[in-house]
């Protein structure tokens, strides 16, 4: 078995996810058998390779079970109120009129006095009415908060953000809110630690004094990877494909490595002794970054490398990198469900595994007229194969977790990144002269400012030459299986790995390719199922039809009640319908004119997101869609049909009438109700109707004989009780009901009146915002359904 760490660290990878998506005992055990046999089978294989290999793996399971336990031990305490003794790990976040800052507890102690006494990572949102209120804590201040302990959300859409996981990676079990005044003061600790973090906090200081607010965050940002800096400044780096400079990574350690390196060569310093300064100088880097684990990765890297120099060992830079995975799963096995983590290795396993070659061939066919003479290819061609190695690396990960991606990050990182480092070294550089030559440091400061507003500068023309050149963005999910093997297949073939000139293996390549090729064409013509999913948008309905031909329908898309910081189109809808790989809607419905149903419509609309149709209420009064030139509008009454080719089938059973706006105060009871049939399976959707518009659609039914066998029910109104009367719930009678509603509401919503009455009648009872979304699938005999928060 050759590089036994790339097995170990495969192994491990595996063993943390068994653990935490509950992988069976059996399947873990079988798993462990296959691989104890491999040596019986594969005579190269030695038993002390399985015997590491099978170690890593068990010692993964622990690891995983530890990090993600069966028992949440704090699950007795959410939603109560508690006293918290926690330690202050770091600097607070200052927003508005709240603080939010991190700590670990000493002790968690309920009302009742329920006690646990275990170190807990906890994120604490502190909330303040003026300035003269706002607290003042400093890393290792001890303090007592009284709040309300809660357990972070996790994924609750398709596509959507896991917050619990992520907190998970920062060593943050719980969120706690408290007032400014529940809070107090105890005692101190100390420790090298929260030294390293005042020097940190006196250079992000520095930077505040000498800089504009824009340098200034751009110069925090890349020497410490500082996420309290400007939203717009984080946006312009995302939109041009460089956001990763902003995240210390092994590219910023690169830079201190080579800065450190020039120094010691300038001295003349043995190799041998490099290690007694290196080492130093790269931990205390990474005491100030925060230990994140890119740059822990690129440390250990680099400490491989430089000791391997040292004894004069060939370097292996695969085996460093799995050697430096492996460390940070085994610290934080969390990490491995991270994208910053993900991102790191597969940049640096692209650019391991296909740079070299790509090179080769590069200078190879630039060299092809005149051999005798080896040109070399320049920094920049080197740059832009670098560049594209890494994101060949990179590409399947971004689109899985951002669904997004830009082909003018090829451009913005061969132009940003050089910059970039000068701009990081020259800051260091800075922060060394500020503290040692005050009197030098506004001198200094002076070329500084000017590369980094350069730099702002050309980051502003590349987003307007990406906003001209919008088709260079690509916009969809993961790849699936099949893209995945044919992505891997012409990475390795455009990198040389193939050499083509074999017959066997151009066979080998030209049979698989083809195979690949099939699939990806007879796989989307198997036949579908009909699948309904009721996203959870908080307090409002957005309901996501996707039909066995490949069309696409949404009912409603949520809204925000009160202001938020995103939209809900960029917070929900986008990356549902591009984690699903939806590029278009055939169909949109407005049910009525209220924010928690319009407002994501809106947004897409008007983000021009390609919709063929909107379809909204005859009594609707939205002037808003109503006036837009961008989609085609039909309004709909009861008895209007939207057929399918398939077989389903969308009859709207209200309103009825003539056209005439209602008023706002009216809307609710001229939603639009709707019957979604597909062969068997009949569900109703019901907007916001009230018991009113309820008697009027069972009188309906009855007069017409149109009773049918209803599966589904999305419940009126949010579970209100002016909706869901008995007579209604009794005629449909529904084998599962689905209540869009948001936790903790201000309207009470869903009555426990609603509930009692869905529980009697013995109706399985979903609700967004305990279950999160409802993905209901059906052939047309069947339906099965799963949820996203449980």
């Amino acid at each position: 078995m050759k590089r036994p760490l790339l097995w170990g660290i495969i192994a491990l990878g595996l063993s943390i996810a068994f653990a935490y998506y509950r992988v069976p005992v059996w399947a873990i055990l079988l798993c462990s058998g296959l691989l104890g046999f491999l040596p019986l089978v594969v005579k190269r294989i030695k038993q002390t390779q399985i015997i590491f290999v099978l170690g890593i793996f068990c010692g993964g399971i622990i690891l995983g079970y530890g990090a993600f336990p069966l028992t949440d031990p704090m699950a007795s305490f959410y939603d109560k109120e508690v006293l918290v003794t926690a330690v202050v790990t770091d600097y607070p976040i200052i927003k508005d009129d709240r603080m939010v800052v991190n700590i670990k507890t000493k002790q968690i102690v309920t009302t009742k006095n329920e006690a646990l006494k275990k170190a807990m990572g906890l994120k604490v949102t502190i909330y303040f009415e003026t300035i003269k209120d706002q607290p003042v804590f400093n890393p290792g201040d001890i303090l007592a908060i009284k709040g309300t302990l809660s357990k972070p959300s996790g994924k609750r859409n398709p596509g959507g953000f896991d917050y619990g996981l992520y907190l998970k990676s920062q060593a943050i079990d719980g969120l706690l809110v408290a007032p400014s005044g529940g809070i107090d003061r105890v005692s101190r600790e100390s420790s090298l630690y929260f030294t390293i973090l005042s020097i940190k906090r006196h250079f992000e200081t520095q930077c505040d004094t000498y800089f504009s607010e824009d340098v200034s965050d751009l110069l925090k940002g890349v020497i410490f990877g500082e996420k309290d800096i400007g939203e717009d400044l984080t946006q312009s780096f995302q939109n041009a494909g460089v956001t990763h400079v902003l995240s210390v990574s092994g590219l910023h350690v690169g830079y201190v490595f080579l800065a450190i390196s020039f120094i010691l060569i300038t001295l003349k310093m043995n190799k041998k002794f490099w290690m007694l300064f290196l080492l130093p100088a790269l931990l205390f880097y990474v005491a100030l970054t925060g230990f994140v684990p890119p740059v822990v990765r690129a440390t250990i890297m680099i400490v491989c490398l430089t000791i391997g120099q040292g004894i004069h060992r060939e370097k292996d830079p695969l085996n460093q990198l799995c050697l430096a995975g492996l460390i940070i799963l085994c610290l934080w096995p969390s990490q491995l469900f991270q994208a910053g983590f993900q991102l790191s290795m597969g940049a640096m396993l692209g650019i391991i595994l296909f740079y070299e070659p790509l090179l080769f061939l590069c200078k190879k066919q630039r060299n092809k007229k005149s051999p005798r003479i080896r040109k070399n290819m320049g920094p920049i061609i080197e740059g832009l194969i670098l560049t594209f190695c890494a994101t060949l690396g990179t590409l399947p990960i971004l689109l899985y977790h951002f669904k997004t991606f830009t082909l003018l990050s090829f451009l913005s990182n061969l132009l940003v990144v050089p910059l970039i480092g000068i701009f990081l070294l020259a800051g260091m550089i800075f922060l060394l002269i500020a503290g040692l030559f005050p009197f030098l440091a506004l001198l200094f400061s002076m070329p500084l400012a000017f590369l980094g507003k350069s730099i702002l500068v050309m980051l502003d023309g590349i987003n307007d030459l990406g906003k001209a050149l919008d088709f260079l963005l690509i916009n969809r999910g993961g790849l699936t299986i099949v893209e995945s093997c044919i992505f891997l297949l012409f990475s390795f073939l455009i990198s040389g790995y193939f050499f083509l000139k074999s017959r066997r293996v151009k066979n080998t390549v030209l049979a698989v390719g083809c195979v690949l090729g099939l699939l990806l064409i007879l796989l989307p013509l198997y036949p579908k199922n009909l699948v309904v999913t009721i996203l959870d948008v908080g307090q409002g309905d957005s309901i996501l039809i996707e039909t066995p031909s490949g069309l696409n329908y949404l009912i409603d898309g949520g809204g925000y009640l009160f202001p938020k910081a995103s939209e809900i189109s960029e917070s929900v809808l986008y990356p549902v319908l591009y984690s699903k790989n939806i590029r278009k809607l055939d169909g949109v419905f407005l049910t009525h004119n209220h924010v928690d149903h319009c407002q994501g419509i809106e947004e897409l609309v008007f983000d021009k997101f390609p919709v063929q149709n909107l379809f909204m209420s005859i009594n609707t009064n939205s002037e808003t869609l109503l006036n837009q030139s961008t989609v085609p509008v039909t309004l709909l009454e009861k008895g209007s049909v939207i057929q399918g080719k398939d077989g389903v089938r969308i009859e709207v059973y209200s309103p009825s009438g003539e056209i005439s706006p209602k008023e706002d105060d009216e809307q609710n009871n001229v939603s639009l109700v709707m019957c979604l049939s597909y062969k068997g399976t009949n569900m109703l959707f019901c907007g916001d109707i009230e018991a009113e518009t309820e008697r009027l659609i069972l009188n309906d039914m009855k007069a017409e004989s149109a009773e049918k066998d209803f599966q589904v029910i999305k419940i009126p109104h949010h579970g209100s009780k002016s909706s869901s009367t008995q007579e209604f719930l009794t005629a449909v009678d529904p084998e599962m009901a689905v209540i869009s509603v948001g936790a903790h509401n201000s309207f009470g919503h869903p009555n426990d009146e609603v509930l009692r009455r869905l529980d009697e009648q013995d109706i399985n009872t979903l609700r967004t915002d305990k279950n999160g979304a409802v993905e209901i699938t059906s052939n047309g005999e069947w339906i099965h359904y799963k949820t996203y928060a449980d």
